[in-house]
């Protein structure tokens, strides 16, 4: 990793189907070859190569080609972030084969409605899950009623008008060993504590019925979350990090990624610790060189998120004496 000029990648949502910024990158069929996984808000790029023997990845990535070199049809201002899925990442769906998503770093996004149930007088209740990722989470920062920002009180009810006790919202961060929402369990003709989202993050949302509060219908819940916990070869821990290296590392190891034990950890240590420098800003203050800010999509090849991941650290991903490295 060449810390060739500072790019810090924010939570702009690049999917499969976003036109991108090419980089000039070749990347041996072994990788593009395995399969699943991927669509990470981030800006990468790549083209694929033949594998030659142990040499099975050459990654170049040339900032000022891909600066220089929009694919065609981009649109002169840049994509939306509203607009970069096919769903939207800023939107609430209801699917019920939809793909996890992984999140590395800090993203604002929306989620799948996994359950819903009305309960009550007259329905007066409304009940929804809604997943936010496929595993365990740092912490859920914020939550949004549409585009505000929302307080909740100590039992989850939102306190800013106009939704002010009639919208109760708590928050899960997804541990393997999280119970059951008991609100949710003693109003619900359905659920009982075996019904847990053990791995799931989500939010549970309960609305009270009010014609003149949702006058125009159920607001759109997102929430600002800090992803996936990663673990750190300097210091033998997994926690949350948006650390470049370190996330690229954990999607090559996960089995959701690339599921490739093979990883160079004295090479991902040292690319690690230039992500972290600090980096002077033009208007005062320091920000770390290289972040990743991102989403995985499970439904996605293994490839794609690897050519998205390589441009958030000016990184090149090859293999070499037994190892891959970066």
């Amino acid at each position: 990793m060449t810390p060739l000029k500072k790019m810090i990648v924010g939570t702009t949502m690049l999917t499969p189907n976003a036109l991108v910024l090419r980089d000039p990158v070749i990347i041996g069929g072994y990788i593009l070859g395995a399969a699943s996984v991927a669509a990470v808000p981030i800006a990468f790029g790549l083209t694929v190569g033949a594998l030659v023997g142990h040499i099975a990845i050459t990654l170049v990535t040339s900032w000022a080609i891909r600066a220089l070199s929009p694919s065609a049809g981009t649109p002169a201002g840049g994509l939306d972030a509203a607009t970069m899925s096919s769903g939207g990442i800023l939107t609430n769906a209801k699917n019920p084969a939809a793909p996890h998503n992984f999140v590395y770093g800090e993203v604002r996004k929306g989620g799948t409605i996994t359950y819903l149930e009305a309960t009550g007088s007259e329905n007066k209740f409304l009940h929804m899950i809604i997943a936010l990722a496929g595993h365990e989470i740092e912490s859920i920062v914020s939550v949004y009623l549409n585009d505000s920002i929302v307080s909740l009180d100590s039992s989850g009810f939102v306190t800013d008008s106009p939704w002010n006790s009639k919208v109760r919202i708590k928050k899960h961060l997804g541990a393997t060993s999280q119970l059951g929402d008991s609100d949710l369990e003693a109003e619900s003709n359905q659920i009982d504590s075996n019904f847990r989202g053990q791995g799931i993050a989500y939010l549970y949302v309960r609305l009270e019925y009010d014609q003149d509060v949702f006058a125009n219908g159920i607001p759109t819940f997102t929430a600002l979350i800090k992803g996936k916990k990663v673990y750190d070869p300097r210091t033998g821990l997994t926690v949350y990090s948006s650390n470049a290296a370190l996330c690229i590392r954990d999607y090559l190891l996960a089995d959701y990624g690339l599921a490739d034990t093979s990883v160079s950890s004295a090479v991902f240590t040292a690319s690690a610790n230039v992500c972290d420098e600090n980096v002077a800003l033009s208007v005062g203050g320091t920000e770390k060189r290289y972040s990743m800010n991102g989403i995985v999509s499970a439904h996605e090849t293994i490839g794609s998120v690897l050519q998205l991941m390589m441009t958030s650290c000016a990184g090149t991903l090859f293999w070499g004496q037994g190892s891959r490295q970066l």
